[in-house]
């Protein structure tokens, strides 16, 4: 009996052995049947700023850790748009002045849409008005800031039209207006700086009676208005000393305006209450109203003092 006995036992040690071993999955019967997927294991996350491209190629430190780049200084100007040359070239000298080279966007508007553009955004860092009652009327309501606001030039308002056909030394332009000159242009007072000082010049000769209204045409502003004349559809317009000086239309000439009738303009520049470098905002405007500037002012027809 013992050595049946032995054989059993070895048996079931057998059967037990076998029953311990891990499953072996059946090899499908079609070769060509596809095996289950293996689970893929995710590589390390890359963070979302280092997977986002930059303008400026990121640099490595002495250890070999990526570097943010260094973000771009940007200074936002929104000014009246009979600035646009002298801005541009002040903007580039002041830019290229400081050790940062800052980027700055200039955005140009008519005097009547100004406040309404600086109180819907917050966009810009300095604001350079035509009219000093609307950098009051921002000051009050708390959209610049009142400290370190600066007056950096000014402009006289002229009329440009023909020549007159009469010879007479005392003719003067409101003596030409309904006379010689059946159309005379002009920005909308509601709108251009240069309108509303036409506007006060007209009213105080009795130009804007029911008389004289058919003699005007209206435009948005002051290159419209400029335009009307170059079209050859007015006689004459209300403009900007400084617009004056780019025109050369034959048989034009500039008739100035005293002062007594139209008040000069002066432009005033203040920083945004909003403004994200306001340090760098009053040094824009320092430089603008520095000696080293004045030349250019002068050069586009400006005065300073």
């Amino acid at each position: 009996m013992k050595p049946i006995l032995l054989c059993l036992a070895l048996a079931l040690c057998g059967s037990v052995s076998a029953l311990a071993q891990p499953a072996i999955p059946a090899i499908p019967a079609n070769p060509n049947q596809a095996r289950p997927a293996m689970p893929v294991v995710p590589d390390n996350s890359i963070s979302p700023q280092m997977a986002t491209p930059t303008t400026n190629s990121a640099t490595s430190s002495t250890n070999g850790a990526p570097v943010a780049p260094t973000a771009q200084v940007r200074l936002s100007i929104i000014a009246d748009s009979s600035l646009k040359q002298v801005l541009q070239e002040l903007a580039q000298g002041w830019a290229d002045s400081q050790d940062s080279s800052p980027q700055v966007p200039l955005t140009l508007t008519n005097a009547g849409t100004l406040l309404a553009k600086m109180e819907a955004s917050p966009d810009w860092d300095v604001v350079i008005s035509a009219d000093v009652n609307d950098v009051k009327e921002m000051t009050d309501r708390g959209v610049v800031v009142a400290d370190g606001q600066r007056s950096l030039a000014r402009n006289s308002l002229v009329v440009y039209g023909r020549k007159a056909l009469l010879k007479d030394d005392e003719l003067d332009w409101f003596d030409l207006i309904g006379t010689e000159w059946s159309k005379v242009a002009l920005g909308r007072p509601d709108l251009v700086e240069s309108g509303r000082v036409a506007k006060k010049a007209l009213e105080k000769h009795s130009l804007l009676d029911d008389d004289h209204k058919d003699i005007y045409v209206y435009a948005p502003m002051e290159k419209l208005a400029v335009a009307v004349v170059d079209r050859e559809q007015a006689d004459a317009v209300f403009l900007f000393k400084t617009d004056a000086m780019r025109e050369s239309l034959p048989g034009f000439e500039t008739f100035p305006i005293t002062t007594d009738d139209a008040p000069p303009v002066f432009y005033t520049a203040a920083v945004s209450r909003l403004a994200k470098d306001p340090t760098l905002a009053h040094a824009f405007i320092d430089y603008c109203g520095s000696d080293a500037a004045k030349a250019v002012w002068a050069k586009y027809g400006f005065e300073t003092n």
